[in-house]
């Protein structure tokens, strides 16, 4: 029995004994009973405000089970505090190992409010943090794949792609899963340069296959026209297109085999102090031996005598290659203008003609591999598609850049841009 019991049985007891005394044991017991009522009623009136507002109010300083009720609480209330403590810690690392992801993450309740996200998902589907909280993401995300994907019974693996609420050209990956029972977690990956990698992989297998067909399909017709007994005298005016057509796989394939070693790195880099003044004298000179020329005028302005710090081979390779482009798409007796110099900025190759122009949406993909403004015009001229490849590759190598601007029915200019590291006294 609790001493709560035994006191309230010695109070009554000793009550009772005393009015036995003065013949009013009776009355006496129970106003000592209902005393004792009232003492515990304050008692537990005090515990109920201190339960209620703890901070403001104190327990009561009482024995026995309200005492007990009181130690017991402070104990629970102790073991809460370290488990939220703890729970914080864990929120907190949550948090901040989400934070610092690339993907988007949304936390979502079962009705799809939003419970918290990070930073990543405010850049790419525009989820704020907080002012969006208990917000329904499907106000936010209208793109009707993802509303069927959010209605979706949930199983792994089930993703869509989604064009980003915020940018028309961020293309995104979103996968929802279960997550803490019935809550979801929202995961927003970017995935534009890996499509971008995917549609460049088709263009190089498709624009591969066309140029090596049509002079497959040359050599294939002659020889079957020969197998026919044909007259030798039809073979003085087959032989040179066979020859051309095989000149052209060769080089193509060659081309393909250099920026085969240079996307590997297959081929180690020889740096050594390089005159490019001499280097671009010697290009010019080449570009008016090409079949192209026609009284082009190429005007050399070398504006230092410093040098580069550079594979020369790779180097000659890279400007080369837009020099004779200069050539070769540019007008007859049209100025070609090929400058050197350095400035607070860097080292500058710039290559400008009075060509035709490219239209602007062709400027971001000139140096993908086979991509052509006009195919036709460009394998009359007898380009592989390559080139400008080749030269972004060996300018990367070389801790440089290539910027391309043009202007239509005026021309281009090409410069290459390298770090003033790579500058050095001759």
């Amino acid at each position: 029995m609790h001493w709560d019991y035994w006191r309230l049985l010695i109070i009554v007891s000793l009550a009772g004994f005393v009015g036995l005394l003065f013949g009013q044991m009776l009355p006496l017991m129970f106003l000592a009973a209902f005393a004792y009522a009232m003492w515990l009623q304050r008692s537990w009136n005090q515990l109920y405000r201190w339960l209620k507002n703890p901070k403001k109010y104190s327990p009561p300083k009482a024995e026995g089970m309200i005492n007990d009720i009181c130690r017991e609480i402070k104990r629970v209330h102790k073991q809460n505090k370290s488990r939220k403590k703890k729970l914080t810690g864990y929120l907190r690392r949550f948090q901040a190992t989400t934070a610092a992801l690339p993907d988007g993450i949304v936390v979502l309740a079962a009705d799809g409010r939003i419970i918290w996200s990070n930073a990543a998902a405010e850049e790419l589907l525009g989820v704020y943090w907080p002012q969006d909280n208990h917000v329904r993401v499907k106000n936010l995300i209208r793109d009707p794949k993802f509303q069927q994907l959010f209605d979706l019974d949930l199983t792994e693996g089930q993703f869509v792609n989604v064009t980003s609420p915020l940018k028309a050209d961020l293309q995104l990956e979103v996968k929802i899963v279960r997550y803490m029972g019935s809550g979801r977690l929202l995961v927003a990956r970017d995935i534009t340069h890996t499509l971008k990698l995917q549609t460049m992989r088709r263009d190089f297998v498709a624009n591969v296959s066309h140029e090596l067909r049509t002079p497959l399909t040359v050599l294939r017709g002659y020889l079957e026209t020969f197998n026919e007994n044909s007259p030798v005298e039809q073979w003085s005016a087959a032989l040179p297109v066979m020859q051309q057509q095989t000149e052209r796989m060769h080089v193509m394939i060659t081309d393909l085999l250099a920026l085969s070693q240079l996307e590997t790195g297959e081929k180690a880099l020889s740096y050594e102090p390089t005159d490019i003044s001499e280097l671009l004298s010697s290009i010019s000179e080449d570009a008016k031996k090409l079949e192209q020329y026609r009284s082009h005028e190429i005007e050399l302005k070398l504006s230092t005598r410093q040098g580069l710090l550079a594979d020369a081979d790779e180097l000659r390779s890279a400007v080369s290659n837009l020099v004779f482009n200069a050539v070769k798409y540019t007008p007859d007796r049209s100025k070609i203008t090929v400058s050197w110099f350095v400035d607070s900025e860097g080292a500058h190759i710039k290559i400008c003609d009075q060509g035709e122009g490219i239209a602007e949406h062709h400027l971001e993909r000139l140096t993908e591999r086979f991509y052509r403004v006009d195919s036709g015009r460009s394998q009359e001229a007898g380009g592989t598609g390559l080139g400008l490849a080749i030269v972004k590759h060996v300018l990367q190598r070389h801790d440089a850049d290539l910027k391309i601007s043009s202007e239509l029915g005026v021309g281009s200019q090409f410069v290459c841009n390298f770090p003033l590291m790579r500058v050095v006294e001759l």
